[in-house]
């Protein structure tokens, strides 16, 4: 089980993540479903993804229509589920291991624990 927790000014918020959750995550985002509805959701947005080569392409400036196209050619190979399969895996492998332990400026910190 993956532990995540996030200490702040306000509070703290400890979320046990089993690796189930993790294993039907990666299911979900990498299912044909899932990337039909992405794809549609930035044609509807004015998005290029799909688009004709000759029409003008406006990215916005932050790049973030960039990163979901890019997002979606990752998750559309074949190979990246089984990747990903594989990584679950490894992670149940690495118990006690800290993934991420960080402080901010203002506090707020954040602890990523398998």
């Amino acid at each position: 089980m993956m532990i995540v927790k996030v200490k702040s000014k306000e509070g703290s918020l400890t979320i046990p993540v089993p690796y189930t959750v993790l294993r039907m995550g990666s299911g979900i985002l990498t299912s044909n479903f899932v990337q039909r509805k992405m794809k549609g959701w930035l044609n509807k947005n004015g998005g290029h993804s799909g688009a004709h080569p000759s029409q003008k392409e406006d990215f916005d400036p932050d790049g973030s229509r960039f990163g979901i196209e890019l997002l979606l050619s990752i998750l559309e190979d074949r190979n990246t589920k089984e990747a990903i399969r594989q990584l679950v895996q490894e992670l149940q492998r690495c118990k006690g291991t800290v993934l991420v332990d960080v402080q901010a400026k203002d506090g707020t910190k954040v602890f990523i624990k398998l």
